[in-house]
């Protein structure tokens, strides 16, 4: 790269594993790496400071001898991010105790950094270089242990009167309340726990992993399958019906079984929402499935630096 040339650092704060990197202005990705959330028995305010820190240590690996200038930092997590804190995060459960803007301000200084929601950051990846070029309006679809949307119109990520737009996971089925919520049921989390159950109950080890139980064969699971991509398929075709998307992308971790997840949403769309468009050119894969939340995060910063500020997001 050029000596000097301009830089930021992402951050993208997962349940599980967080990944960073450092991205030029051309897109190229250098010092890429994931490092677990949380250590064993740390609580999250101690994780969020040990993260910060990593980033910190990869901004001074950047701009060391002068061959970057990093202008600003990303960081993304998942929860509706205020100026109080973190909220509706329950997979970095303590989050909404930590006063994270504060801690990145502390953390890097006079240095830029927004923070934002990750699904709606991996919604802004695919309008800015995927599936959601040109598609107004789009929708972005996040299947993985968590399960939210990005609505986008124009362009632009919608975020809401109160930032929670696109927070599906708590969505109800219709005219049945006392059923689990949508991410109780699809969410990678509780997919693992339930079929879990399953497999001590039936003393044969361990159960595969969330993406797995969507095409195991297994009769038991793939009745855990069904029932919850149903449940999702109905979640999505109204969706489709209220926003009319020209695109729905969807992206995450339980897209490792892609064609079993577009297939039940395809056909239920195709069999209940008469006229509408071929189904195959309005669900499709997001083209950013697993890094999208990160490259939102780039630009995010890459905005910042530029001078441009999302309503849905904050800065120190």
């Amino acid at each position: 790269m050029t000596r000097g040339a301009r830089a930021i650092v992402a951050l993208d704060i997962g349940g599980t594993k967080t990944a960073m990197a450092t991205i030029d202005a051309a897109g190229v990705v250098s010092a890429g790496r994931r490092v677990p959330t949380r250590a064993p028995g740390e609580d999250m305010g101690r994780a969020f400071d040990r993260l910060l820190g990593a980033a910190r240590d990869q901004v001074a690996a950047a701009t060391r001898g002068g061959r970057h200038e990093v202008v600003a930092v990303g960081l993304v997590c998942p929860g509706t991010v205020t100026s109080a804190g973190v909220e509706l995060s329950p997979n970095l459960p303590g989050i909404e105790r930590v006063d994270v803007l504060g801690r990145a301000r502390e953390a890097f200084g006079a240095l830029p950094v927004v923070v934002a929601n990750d699904v709606k950051a991996a919604g802004l990846a695919e309008v800015r270089s995927g599936a959601l070029v040109d598609a107004d309006p789009g929708l972005f679809v996040n299947l993985g242990t968590g399960v939210a949307a990005a609505l986008t119109v124009g362009g632009r990520v919608v975020g809401g009167a109160r930032g929670v737009a696109g927070e599906i996971g708590y969505a109800l089925a219709p005219g049945r309340p006392d059923e689990p919520d949508l991410e109780s049921l699809i969410g990678g989390g509780p997919l693992l726990a339930r079929t879990q159950a399953l497999y001590v109950l039936g003393g044969t080890g361990p159960a595969p992993d969330a993406a797995a139980i969507l095409t195991s064969a297994d009769p038991r699971l793939r009745a855990v399958a069904d029932q919850a991509l149903d449940v999702l398929a109905g979640h999505v075709l109204n969706l489709y019906l209220a926003l009319d998307p020209t695109r729905i992308a969807l992206g995450g971790g339980l897209m490792a079984a892609a064609d079993r997840v577009l297939d039940v949403l395809r056909g239920f769309v195709a069999k209940h929402a008469p006229g509408a468009a071929a189904p195959d050119e309005v669900i499709v894969a997001a083209r950013h499935i697993h890094d999208g939340a990160l490259r939102g995060a780039a630009a995010l910063a890459w905005d910042i630096a530029l001078g441009e500020r999302p309503k849905w997001a904050l800065v120190t």
